[in-house]
């Protein structure tokens, strides 16, 4: 709109939704200009306008539609050729074949004709006289003295020896069976073989475990006797009969010799049961576990040993002092430098308790397993025990 030409009263009062009134077509004769921009038309801001029509739309949508369809075959194309080109594309090859050709031996040539040897003619020896005879006589008397005063050679003796041993296997071989192996008999011993047993009611099997309760304490210091009280009943292999009664006693003894750790060993060689049986078995002790010996209480005795030790070795040093304080001192001058030497008394009585506390170390004394009584032990039956004769019919 022009900024001179004034605004009309007609367009304001249309916009501000007032009437139009009479007096508005009088304005026009007044101005000429306002008359002027009035038989001007109004613009149209509105007729160079886009609009979108719905042909258009579906248009735009199968565009994108295409375009999504070719960059999905696109893909699918690329997809393709990655898998296709991993694989192998042409065949392993084939290990080449190399053909050995032995080269042909050279042609020899023919033997030549053997040519006969040429006899050498050998020259005459003089004839030598013949020797004496051999003496004929056997009789060791007659033998020369140094051959009876050297003895057999060592040919001879290893001649006597393999003779006495021929003969000796020939007497050992003749008192055989025709067809019988010398270690026949060893390996009848090794041969392992199964058999049913002729009383499972009666038999205590070895390998059974005995479990009873010491009746009497045990000190491997002195070797002694022991004897422990049953606490299970035994029964039969097949489990059907009662072979030793829960109460039977059972006896064993064990030696002095010094263990090596907190375990020692006893032989259970005797049951008596309470129905008046004399059972004779042969009975290792065993731990809980079937380990050999009976665990107990291992003291090595180490506070005694030391002590005594220290004891024997305090007094050695203070017979040195002593002697050292109050005995006479021995000086000796040296000959060629001159140098004067003082020496302290050295006391007899101090050595000889020396040698003693050495003695005292060497002559330890030995450790000790201790097992106290009412401990439960165990048996393993080493040897296979038959109940046949004295159990009822």
């Amino acid at each position: 709109m022009n900024s001179n030409i004034p605004p009309s009263d007609e367009n304001n009062g249309h916009e501000q939704g007032q009437p139009r009134s009479p007096q508005a077509g009088d304005t026009g004769k007044e101005n000429p200009y306002f008359a002027r921009q009035r038989q001007a038309a109004d613009p149209d801001l509105d007729a160079n306008e886009p609009v979108l029509r719905s042909s258009d739309v579906q248009k735009l949508n199968r565009k994108a539609l295409f375009f999504l369809a070719g960059i999905a075959l696109l893909l699918i194309l690329a997809i393709f050729w990655l898998v296709s080109g991993s694989g192998p594309s042409e065949p392993p090859p084939k290990p080449k074949q190399e053909a050995v050709v032995a080269p042909a031996l050279p042609q020899t040539a023919a033997p030549l004709p053997a040519q006969p040897a040429e006899p050498v003619a050998l020259e005459q020896q003089p004839s030598l006289p013949p020797l004496p005879p051999m003496p004929t006589d056997s009789d060791p008397s007659n033998a020369p003295a140094s051959r009876q005063e050297r003895g057999p050679s060592l040919l001879e003796r290893r001649m006597a020896g393999m003779q006495d041993s021929a003969g000796q296997q020939g007497g050992g071989l003749a008192g055989m069976l025709p067809g019988q192996q010398p270690g026949g008999a060893m390996q009848e011993e090794q041969q392992t073989s199964a058999k049913p047993i002729a009383n499972p009611d009666g038999l205590l099997v070895r390998g059974t475990y005995i479990r009873c309760v010491l009746e009497t304490r045990i000190i491997t210091d002195f070797s002694g006797f022991t004897s422990c009280i049953i606490t299970e009943p035994v029964y039969s292999i097949n489990g059907r009969r009662l072979l030793l009664p829960k109460g039977s006693k059972m006896l064993g003894q064990y030696g002095s010799l010094e263990p090596t750790g907190p375990r020692m060993q006893v032989i259970w060689d005797r049951i008596t049961t309470p129905t008046g049986i004399d059972v004779t078995l042969m009975g290792p002790g065993i731990d809980n576990l079937g380990s050999a010996g009976h665990p107990g209480q291992y003291s090595a005795h180490w506070a005694s040993r030391i002590s005594s030790a220290l004891m024997i070795s305090m007094l050695s040093d203070a017979f040195k002092w002593a002697a050292a304080k109050n005995g006479p001192a021995t000086t000796t001058v040296g000959l060629n430098s001159g140098v004067v030497t003082e020496q302290p008394y050295e006391s007899n009585t101090a050595q000889a308790i020396q040698r003693l506390s050495e003695q005292a170390l060497e002559r330890r004394r030995p450790a000790t397993v201790t097992i106290n009584q009412g401990t439960v032990v165990n048996v393993y039956v080493a040897k296979d025990v038959d109940f046949t004769a004295v159990l009822p019919r």
